[in-house]
């Protein structure tokens, strides 16, 4: 799986906080190697902008690609098919992702997270950006 993401990818993402009924909206830059994937970017809530990344650690395995915090704790396991839910209880808050790949130039990240302090879905929508030009 993360052979064919290896590269530099163009994100958007838009968060809906269903306790603050608010939306959300990132736009940025992800670059993913063989070993790293990292994202970075501006965060709009309102009409306010701030700077927003995150960074996860890659393990590659036989058959799948192992996703951890930065920091080394455990996250997900993404395995090759095109489709696929992954399961985390952090704490209290369980995060229910669900993955679509689309070819080696799109994928998709669907979140649904519920805990007593945070209720929220995101559609996160990567394009890979084209680095064969002239």
């Amino acid at each position: 799986m993360a052979d064919n993401l290896v590269g530099d990818w163009k994100v958007r993402r838009t968060m809906i906080d269903f306790l603050a009924g608010a939306t959300h909206r990132f736009a940025g830059d992800a670059v993913v190697t063989e070993d790293a994937f990292t994202e970075h970017g501006t965060m709009r809530i309102g009409s306010q902008e701030m700077p927003a990344s995150r960074r996860y650690r890659l393990e590659q395995l036989d058959h799948s690609t192992r996703i951890l915090h930065a920091d080394g704790r455990d996250f997900i396991e993404l395995g090759p098919e095109a489709a696929q839910t992954v399961r985390h209880l952090c704490g209290a808050d369980l995060y229910v992702g669900r993955f679509f790949f689309r070819g080696r130039d799109e994928w998709v990240e669907v979140w649904r997270v519920k805990g007593p302090r945070k209720n929220y879905a995101s559609l996160g929508r990567f394009f890979r950006i084209d680095n064969t030009g002239p």
